[in-house]
């Protein structure tokens, strides 16, 4: 368990390095149609511990520019595991769970997530990575849908250790 806190903590702290102050800025209202999610307000490292989501290994989704990432999420290396992962959407956090087994193999090429009627899913848009390294970005999209409308959002997927 301290394991996956660390891995978490970890993965907020190497995704936020760069800021526009986005969090900055007042939320604009909710759209008809539209999953509010805000200025995009990123998870901070004390939302992702309060989600106590269990797993080895970690993944985030990050939009570019942004103060952390959006979406983490954490699953064990077995096969038979299946992934959780926290959402920021706006002001509030939501914890969500991926719709099949794989473990964190299932959850590096993108995965989907469900709670109630709100989906998250991560789409990975290319195979060429955004940078070098042991666990490079590649290009995503997180994809929030309600039954009342959906939002997509462009970033980076970055898993691993």
């Amino acid at each position: 368990m301290m394991r996956t806190a660390l891995l978490l903590a970890a993965a907020v702290s190497a995704l936020g390095g760069c800021s526009d102050n986005a969090s900055d800025e007042a939320e604009p209202a909710a759209m008809p149609g539209v999953v509010a999610v805000g200025n995009r307000q990123a998870l901070t490292r004390e939302d992702v511990e309060a989600a106590r989501l269990t797993g080895e290994l970690s993944c985030a989704f990050v939009e570019p520019g942004a103060d952390g990432p959006l979406l983490v999420a954490s699953a064990d290396v077995l096969d038979a595991a299946r992934a959780e992962s926290v959402l920021r959407l706006g002001p509030s956090t939501l914890r969500l769970r991926a719709d099949a087994t794989g473990g964190f193999n299932a959850l590096v090429r993108g995965a989907r997530f469900t709670s109630g009627d709100l989906v998250a899913r991560v789409v990975v848009t290319s195979e060429t990575p955004l940078a070098q390294g042991e666990s490079p970005p590649l290009p995503a999209r997180l994809e929030i849908s309600t039954p009342s409308g959906s939002q997509r959002i462009e970033g980076e997927w970055t898993c691993g250790p």
